[in-house]
C-alpha cells in the first residue's frame, strides 16, 4: 500500500443518524478518483462521537462499499480490551489495516505505551498501523516506534499527524531503513511530498476527501519524477490552511465539501459544531484561489 489515503468523513443526517447512502455515493466518488485506500473512524470521521456499536456497522458497510482501494478501519479507543475488540471486527469483516492512535485524555508513559500495543498486536493478527497524533494523544516517539516494530511483524507501518518533517525524516531513517517493509505515511497535506522524498510511502490526508485529484497528481508526478510535483506541493501546502479556518477538522472539511458539491450534509455530532458564515466565506475564498470552485 502506497500513495494517497483518504480518512473519511462521517455523513450524518440532520437528526444526527448515520448517513449511509451519502457514505456510499462518497466511497464510490472517491474510488473512481483512483484513491489508493480509504479509512473509516478516522479523526476526520468524527469516531469519538461515535458508539462502539455504529463504529462497527459503519466499518460493515465500508468493508461493503470499498472494492477497488486498500480498505483501512480506526480501532483507537482510550480502553485497550475495546481496542482489542474493534480490531478483531475489523479483522473478522475482512479489513486490510487497522490504524490505531493512542489512548488519549490520560498521558501515559513509554512502559504503558508498549503494554497497550503488546497486548493488542498478540491478541490480533491483522496488520497494524500506529498512529502518532501528538495535537490529541500522548506522542509516540521514534525509540518507541522502532521498539514497536522490531518486536511485532503485525505492527507494518504508522500514520504521522505531526507538524515536524524531523520526527518523519527519523522515523523513516531510523525504522524504515532497517525494517524495508515498514510503511510511513503523513497525516498532513503539506508534508505529503516531504514525505515521499525522504523515503516514506505516501499519505492520509483529510483534504483528499474534497480534493483528491491534487494528492493523486503530486503522488503521480513524484513516482514519474516529474517536476509538476512541486507546483501540486505548492497547491496543498495552501490549501492546508484551511484547517486553521475552522473550529475542527471535521466543520472545515465538511463545509468544503459542501462547497464542491458533495451530497454530504454540513452536520457534525456534538460536541463538534459546524462554523458559520464567516468561516464559510473564508474558506471558499481559499478554495476559489485554487481554483477548486468558480
Amino acid at each position: 500500500m502506497r500513495g494517497v489515503i483518504v480518512p473519511l468523513v462521517t455523513p450524518f443526517n440532520e437528526d444526527y443518524s448515520l448517513d449511509f447512502q451519502a457514505l456510499e455515493e462518497h466511497i464510490s466518488y472517491l474510488q473512481r478518483a483512483g484513491v489508493h485506500g480509504i479509512f473509516m473512524n478516522a479523526t476526520t470521521g468524527e469516531f469519538t462521537s461515535l458508539t462502539k456499536e455504529e463504529r462497527k456497522l459503519l466499518a460493515e458497510k465500508g468493508r461493503e462499499f470499498v472494492n477497488a482501494s486498500f480498505y483501512l478501519v480506526g480501532t483507537a479507543s482510550t480502553n485497550t480490551f475495546e481496542v482489542i475488540e474493534l480490531t478483531r471486527h475489523a479483522e473478522d469483516i475482512g479489513a486490510d489495516y487497522v490504524v490505531i492512535a493512542p489512548p488519549y485524555y490520560c498521558p501515559l508513559n513509554e512502559e504503558a505505551l508498549f503494554t497497550h500495543y503488546s497486548l493488542i498486536a498478540e491478541k490480533t493478527d491483522i496488520p497494524i498501523i500506529l498512529y502518532n497524533i501528538p495535537s490529541c494523544a500522548t506522542p509516540l516517539s521514534v525509540p518507541l516506534i522502532k521498539k514497536l516494530a522490531f518486536e511485532y511483524d503485525n505492527i507494518v507501518g504508522i500514520k504521522e499527524t505531526i507538524d515536524s518533517i524531523s520526527h518523519v525524516r527519523d522515523v523513516i531513517f531510523e525504522v524504515k531503513e532497517d525494517r524495508k517493509d515498514f510503511k510511513v505515511f503523513t497525516g498532513l497535506d503539506h508534508h505529503f511530498l516531504n514525505t515521499l522524498i525522504l523515503g516514506g510511502d505516501g499519505g492520509i490526508m483529510a483534504c483528499a476527501n474534497f480534493a483528491p485529484e491534487i494528492h493523486l497528481k503530486l503522488f503521480k508526478a513524484f513516482e514519474e519524477n516529474n517536476s509538476e510535483m512541486f507546483e501540486y506541493a505548492k497547491k496543498l501546502a495552501k490549501l492546508s490552511r484551511i484547517y486553521s479556518l475552522a473550529s475542527s477538522f471535521g466543520s472545515a472539511i465538511k463545509i468544503a465539501m459542501q462547497l464542491r458539491g458533495f451530497s454530504i450534509k454540513p452536520v457534525l455530532r456534538p460536541p463538534y459544531v459546524m462554523d458559520r458564515k464567516e468561516t464559510r466565506d473564508k474558506i471558499k475564498k481559499l478554495l476559489a484561489s485554487l481554483e477548486l470552485i468558480p
